[in-house]
C-alpha cells in the first residue's frame, strides 16, 4: 500500500456460494465459534443452510449468509492491516447489502446487531419476493443510456459501470422494454424481487419500524452510501436507520462512487465479500491497483 487514498469495497447479494468459510472455520478457533454464535442468533444452522441450494439463493438467508462470512474476512484484514492502514485515507462503499459490510468496517454497530440487522433487511425485501411476477436484468452496453426510457413499470436498479445497469419491474413490462429499447445485452439475473425500486416501499417501511430501534453509532470513516452517495460522517447516526431504508428502494449508484473515489486520487481498492465482483467494475487503468480479499487464498496471499 503505498497511495495515501485507499478505497475498500465491499461485495452484495448474489456472491454468496456454498463454501463460504468453511476452510476458516477448520483452521481458526474464533471463526467456528462466530458460526456457532450466528446459528444461535439466527435460529438455524448456518453452515446447513448456505449448502442446501433451495436456500443460499433466497434473500433472507443468502443476505445474512453473506454478512456472516464477510464479518469474518473483515476482522482479518482490519487486524492484520492495522499498522499500514494507521495513516491511510479509507474510503469506504458497499454495493446493496455491502453497505452493511462497510457500516460494520466502520464500526456502527457490532457483529450481533449487524447480523440482526441485516437478517431483519433480508426478511423485509423478502416479503415482495415473487419470482413468477418479478424479474431483473444486467444490460450489458457500449452506449450512455437515456434515464427518460425508464417509467412506473421498469426500473433503473444498479448503474455499476459506464457498460453495465440493471433494470428491474414486473415482468410484462420488462419484456416490452426489451423489445422497444435495443440498447445492449440483457442477461436475467436469478433473483425474485424488484431491488432497488419504488416496488421495495413497502419493504423499506417494514425495515424503517425495525431499524429505529438500533443504537448506531458514527462512521469512524468516510462511507459512501448508495442512496444519493450521501456520506454516512456527514449524517446524524440517528439518521442512519432512514439512510438504509431509503437505499432499499433507490438506485444503485456505483458508477458515481467510483467516479468520486478517482477523483479523490484513489489509486488502490481492495474489494471484501464472498467474490471479486466491484474491481471487475474499475476503469481499466496502469494507474488503478486492485487487491481481492475474498478467499482463503487471498488471505494466505496477503496475511
Amino acid at each position: 500500500m503505498s497511495n495515501k487514498n485507499i478505497s475498500i469495497l465491499f461485495t452484495g447479494q448474489g456472491s454468496q456460494h456454498a463454501n463460504m468459510g468453511i476452510e476458516l472455520i477448520e483452521s481458526l478457533d474464533w471463526v467456528k465459534q462466530r458460526y456457532s454464535q450466528s446459528s444461535d442468533i439466527l435460529g438455524y444452522d448456518v453452515i446447513k443452510t448456505q449448502q442446501d441450494p433451495e436456500k443460499i439463493n433466497l434473500t433472507e438467508f443468502s443476505q445474512p449468509l453473506i454478512f456472516i462470512y464477510s464479518s469474518v474476512l473483515i476482522d482479518i484484514f482490519k487486524n492484520s492491516f492495522k499498522k499500514t492502514l494507521s495513516n491511510k485515507s479509507l474510503n469506504l462503499a458497499g454495493h446493496s447489502l455491502g453497505e452493511y459490510l462497510a457500516l460494520y468496517y466502520s464500526n456502527v454497530l457490532d457483529f450481533e446487531d449487524m447480523l440482526n440487522l441485516v437478517s431483519i433487511r433480508g426478511k423485509s425485501m423478502a416479503k415482495v419476493s415473487d419470482p413468477s411476477k418479478y424479474g431483473m436484468y444486467a444490460i450489458l452496453t457500449k452506449q450512455k443510456i437515456d434515464k427518460n426510457i425508464f417509467d412506473q413499470n421498469v426500473y433503473l436498479a444498479n448503474i455499476n459501470s459506464p457498460n453495465q445497469v440493471v433494470i428491474c419491474g414486473i415482468k410484462k413490462y420488462l419484456e416490452d422494454f426489451k423489445v422497444k429499447n435495443n440498447i445492449g445485452r440483457y442477461i436475467p439475473l436469478n433473483v425474485s424481487a424488484p431491488f432497488h425500486s419504488a416496488l421495495m416501499k413497502d419493504s423499506s417501511n417494514l425495515f424503517l419500524d425495525a431499524a429505529k430501534k438500533f443504537n448506531f453509532h458514527s462512521s469512524s470513516f468516510d462511507l459512501l452510501s448508495n442512496h444519493n452517495l450521501t456520506n454516512y460522517k456527514d449524517i446524524k447516526k440517528e439518521d442512519y436507520s432512514f439512510q438504509l431504508a431509503n437505499q432499499i428502494f433507490s438506485t444503485v449508484q456505483w458508477s458515481e462512487t467510483v467516479e468520486n473515489f478517482i477523483v479523490k486520487d484513489v489509486k488502490e481498492f481492495y474489494e471484501i465479500g464472498p467474490k471479486k465482483t466491484l474491481l471487475n467494475f474499475l476503469p481499466k487503468s496502469d494507474n488503478i491497483k486492485t487487491y481481492p480479499f475474498c478467499s482463503f487464498e487471498d488471505i494466505n496471499n496477503y496475511v
